[in-house]
């Protein structure tokens, strides 16, 4: 087993390989209003069969609250607040999250490469988690396959 990995590079006992997921679909209470998400048990049994799941909250990670203000990135996308200074406000309060979006995507990249994590499901229409989302882009840019899912 190499030491810099949580698991074994080689698939795991059961065949599976990693994947992450977001944690909303999982029912856990994590998206911005707090509230639990219907789970969607056919698409997680499907995924189950294929990976083993690793639950991750980009926005939480990053040190956003639940219940947190509804942000959109309203046009833009997560490669122009990487690279253009595309900033997210939460239009709320006014205040700028960006960095919290930022920081809880490089956690998830870097939970991925811990884990050996190949692709990830994402919750679409999130400004973190969205395949054009701060979160998906990270992602991407490590060279891991991201699936949105709406």
């Amino acid at each position: 087993m190499d030491d810099d990995f949580l698991f074994p590079q080689e698939p795991f006992l059961t065949g599976k390989q990693p994947a992450i997921i977001s944690a909303c679909f999982l029912g856990i209470p994590c998206r911005w209003h707090g509230k639990r998400a219907v789970r969607r048990d056919d698409f997680l049994h499907r995924l189950k069969e294929k990976y083993v799941l690793v639950p991750v909250c980009p926005e939480q990670l990053g040190g956003m609250p639940t219940p947190r203000t509804s942000e959109t990135l309203q046009g833009g996308t997560g490669a122009q607040v990487l690279d253009e200074g595309l900033r997210i406000i939460a239009p709320e309060t006014c205040r700028d999250v960006t960095d919290y979006h930022i920081n809880g995507a490089n956690y998830t990249r870097e939970i991925a490469e811990i884990v050996g994590a190949r692709v990830a499901y994402l919750k679409g229409g999130s400004p973190s988690c969205d395949i054009d989302g701060v979160t998906g882009e990270v992602l991407k840019r490590a060279g891991i396959k991201v699936v949105k899912v709406p």
